[in-house]
């Protein structure tokens, strides 16, 4: 990677995470970081350790900057947010991390900006991507980073199957919350279409279910970072390099799945040279019914947040 990323919200587990994600990609060329944070004790001390790693990872830049700096990159990660609360759905976030979010899509506006992508981590994060994607029309493709529901899925898959994660390829699309779809109708196993028994079904999506509510029993106030911040780097390497796999992101759909001017998660391929290109799969008809209904709760989100 050669390009400038930038990243709001550095200085948090998410941002730190995918900071360091994308540091390590360095070693396959140079990569200069732009970190941004309202907490500037701690984005100090990020850019200082990172900028020890350079000793080890040649071809690595960090610099601090802001939002005008950050528009000025060619990609940039938004995991800025409010603290998270225990026992809070997503979408109680929505509000107040809008309000944070806010700064950079100003800036972003601006004729100067040069940036293409925002890979936006924040939560709820496909009525955020909505908003800002409905804000920055189409200038800047905004891609809301989703990829921990499809591999919660493929791990909860391989527990009742007993084989391993990385054999599983399944997909969760739809919402990044409650109204999540995994598409339990196209799994596959070490490259075979397995189709699940009922008590196998009824198990994956039990513990699919309870996910969020067993995070949140242990009360540390925390979202799960390091899977998003090693996901969030994926991403934004799939953008720069290409990637000829689908990635599962929240994006805004034109018609794929019946679904018009919403973001919702949906495989999707990513270029650098061409716009994200959302992947319409058929799907069965309750799959599909599931999706219009998340469709239709997203967009009633995004409208409240205008």
């Amino acid at each position: 990677m050669r390009s400038t990323i930038g990243i709001h919200g550095a200085a948090g587990a998410v941002g730190s995470a995918t900071a360091l994600a994308l540091a390590l990609a360095a070693g396959d060329g140079p990569v200069r970081l732009v970190l941004a944070d309202a907490a500037e004790p701690r984005l100090a001390c990020l850019a200082m350790d990172l900028e020890m790693l350079a000793a080890a990872l040649p071809g690595l830049e960090v610099e601090i900057g802001d939002v005008g700096a950050l528009a000025a990159c060619v990609v940039v990660v938004a995991c800025a947010s409010v603290p998270h609360r225990d026992g809070a759905p997503r979408a109680a976030f929505l509000d107040e991390n809008a309000a944070i979010l806010a700064p950079l899509a100003d800036a972003l506006e601006e004729s100067a900006a040069r940036c293409r992508a925002v890979v936006l981590v924040s939560n709820p994060v496909d009525a955020l991507a909505t908003w800002l994607q409905r804000r920055l029309d189409g200038r800047v493709h905004v891609l809301g980073h989703t990829l921990n529901d499809s591999l919660r899925l493929r791990v909860a898959i391989a527990r009742c199957h007993g084989c391993e994660p990385a054999e599983v390829e399944a997909w969760s699309v739809g919402e990044h919350g409650p109204r999540a779809v995994p598409l339990l109708s196209r799994v596959r196993v070490r490259g075979a279409a397995v189709t699940l028994s009922p008590s196998e079904r009824t198990r994956v999506l039990g513990e699919l279910g309870g996910w969020y509510e067993r995070w949140q029993r242990h009360g540390t106030g925390r979202t799960s970072a390091l899977s998003s911040g090693w996901g969030a780097a994926a991403v934004v390497r799939a953008l720069l390099e290409g990637d000829p796999r689908p990635w599962p992101v929240s994006t805004l759909l034109h018609g794929e799945y019946g679904v018009d001017g919403v973001c919702l998660t949906a495989p999707t391929v990513l270029s650098p040279r061409e716009p994200p290109r959302p992947l319409a799969w058929e799907v069965d008809a309750d799959e599909r019914a599931a999706i219009a209904a998340a469709a239709v709760a997203i967009g009633g989100m995004a409208c409240a947040s205008c």
